[in-house]
């Protein structure tokens, strides 16, 4: 299973790349334990010990894909079975691909791309605008937009600012911005348990 905490390997076997890829494009927008337990349901239930991730997967048609994405707590299921689908019959070589091959597939962005190769390949120059990158850069004075934003010129811009960040604190972009999620995250579980806590007082 994808561990979201520790998701920065350059020596991954083929089995997990793929896996780490359909990790990259569930996760968007959702909660990366969520996404990752999800997903592991759904390749249990697909997969044989001898079949690769996209193999199992090439087996399903869209429709039967939505549901198992539903049915394993995978939000946006109609949308994810689509993009899932296009990504397995791509014939991508995940070892080989560069940014514009992973955003040649339906559903990858310029985000979940960079996602991808920054912690599956070493010392890659790019960053993953999340929304943790994001408020990092807002905190240090930045303008910059809530969500990741679009427009590849201003994508571009931002994602060259934090690579400065990056390399002043002497760090690799991938430690960086993992760095970045962990705080970013355990500060949003810390929220949420208050939140739940403060129902609980009523």
């Amino acid at each position: 299973m994808v561990d979201p905490n520790n998701i920065t390997n350059y020596n991954l076997s083929d089995r997990e790349l793929q896996e780490v890829l359909l990790f990259w494009v569930c996760v968007a927008g959702k909660k990366a334990d969520t996404i990752a337990k999800g997903l592991d349901r759904l390749l249990k239930k697909v997969m044989t010990k001898a079949d690769l991730p996209f193999d199992a997967i090439k087996r399903l048609n869209q429709e039967e894909l939505a549901d198992l994405l539903k049915e394993c707590g995978i939000g946006c299921y109609t949308i994810k079975a689509k993009s899932l689908t296009n990504l397995v019959n791509s014939g991508i070589d995940l070892r080989n691909c560069g940014i514009e091959d992973l955003e040649s597939i339906y559903g990858i962005g310029q985000k979940t791309a960079r996602c991808f190769l920054i912690h599956s390949r070493p010392n890659m120059r790019l960053a993953g605008l999340d929304t943790h990158i994001l408020k990092f850069l807002r905190d240090k004075g930045h303008d910059v937009p809530k969500s990741t934003p679009q427009n590849k010129k201003r994508y571009r811009e931002l994602e060259q600012v934090f690579i400065k960040y990056a390399d002043e604190a002497g760090k690799l972009v991938a430690d960086f911005d993992l760095e970045l999620w962990r705080k970013g995250s355990n500060g949003q579980e810390k929220r949420n348990r208050r939140g739940i806590r403060s129902q609980e007082a009523y």
